[in-house]
């Protein structure tokens, strides 16, 4: 049986109950003897884009900035994750690539991110403000021609409005309960690191087994987006729900009922399985998500009392801002307490002092 399996540029289909695919990038139908997606269909494909001379970028256009963008230590440098995000914005703009850079005016920009917003959403209009800028900004350093400004520059983002739901919302301390009761044992431990430490879900799922050593305790992760490693002592909850994780030989930390790593859509599906379930009895709220316990995480470090440079360090993030953010539905009445009894201890001892001294006057 052939595998389905998707492959960027390639096109499956049945013919007379002959499965074949047609690549895109190079126009090229591959057919039989090959098997669909064996060693030798893809030694074909390979062969096929390999003969395909890459297409050079008019100087002064977008498409020739986007290429040494591309080519750069800001682009290289950064986190596998934020790379793939950034390439999402960058081939969303393709159609742009022959389009002279004196035209990209800040009122094009702005069109570009409205544009943005009516086809794919607020959040990425304002990701495609964050990546237009950020090419600028290394085509001004390299003096690359056409550039005079960074028309994105300090543009505005928009602003979600104030009746949207909040996305990624944190947990509620009886929904946390709820869910890591009714949790399996290999869905359990990634729930803890995500709502006490703040891990990814794409951290979880990719975290090798030597990330966790349970002879000295210690948890060690690269931030998905900073890069930034975080090497920390697991709690004990996280300890105790690694020490039950079944026993295996692959390579990645965790692993599904199985015995096998973890795919992204195999790990929303049990994940949100969970989730619908207790939603149906009454056990937990809507609108619970994985990414929520990072703010969950944040959020309960913020009760504790933690500045966000510490919540940043802890999240993996480079600026206390983003920790900000993570946290900012913080109840921090306990601690705001601290700061009332403190003015009420130093206003009665100033009333006090003022009183002892008409007393001995």
């Amino acid at each position: 049986m052939t595998r389905k399996i998707k492959v960027p540029g390639i096109k499956a289909y049945v013919s007379k109950g002959t499965a074949y695919a047609y690549d895109r990038i190079t126009g090229t139908r591959l057919t039989p003897p090959h098997a669909m997606y064996s060693e030798e269909w893809f030694a074909a494909l390979n062969a096929a884009r390999a003969k395909v001379k890459p297409i050079k970028e008019k100087p002064g256009t977008w498409g020739g900035l986007v290429v040494l963008y591309r080519e750069s230590a800001r682009f290289s440098d950064l986190a596998p994750r934020t790379k793939a995000d950034y390439l999402k914005v960058l081939d969303w703009t393709k159609p742009l690539h022959d389009m002279p850079l004196e035209k990209w005016t800040r009122g094009f920009v702005a069109g570009l991110r409205d544009k943005a917003k009516l086809k794919k959403g607020r959040r990425f209009a304002n990701y495609v403000l964050s990546v237009v800028s950020v090419v600028f900004e290394v085509g001004m350093e390299r003096e690359f021609e056409g550039i005079d400004i960074n028309p994105a520059a300090k543009m505005k983002k928009i602003r979600k409005p104030k009746t949207e739901p909040r996305a990624n919302r944190p947990w509620a301390p009886e929904e946390w309960d709820a869910v890591l009761e009714a949790a399996p044992d290999h869905l359990k431990a990634p729930i803890l690191l995500g709502g006490i430490l703040g891990y990814r879900q794409g951290e979880i799922l990719s975290a090798p087994r030597t990330s966790y050593n349970p002879k000295t305790g210690m948890l060690t992760r690269i931030s998905a987006k900073s890069g930034k490693e975080v090497k920390v002592k697991a709690p004990k909850a996280i300890a105790a729900a690694l020490g039950a994780l079944p026993s295996h030989e692959e390579k990645t930390l965790f692993v599904n009922s199985r015995g096998k790593p973890w795919t992204e859509d195999g790990f929303r599906s049990v994940f949100f399985k969970v989730i619908r379930k207790l939603e149906a009895a009454g056990k937990v709220d809507a609108g619970l998500t994985f990414h929520g316990l990072r703010h969950t995480a944040a959020t309960k470090m913020r009760q504790l009392g933690f500045d966000t440079r510490t919540i940043a360090d802890m999240l993996g993030q480079e600026t206390e801002g983003m920790a900000s953010h993570y946290s900012r539905q913080a109840d921090l009445v306990p601690k705001l307490q601290g700061v009332v009894e403190k003015l009420d201890q130093e206003t009665q001892e100033k009333e006090a002092k003022s009183l002892e001294k008409i007393e001995n006057s």
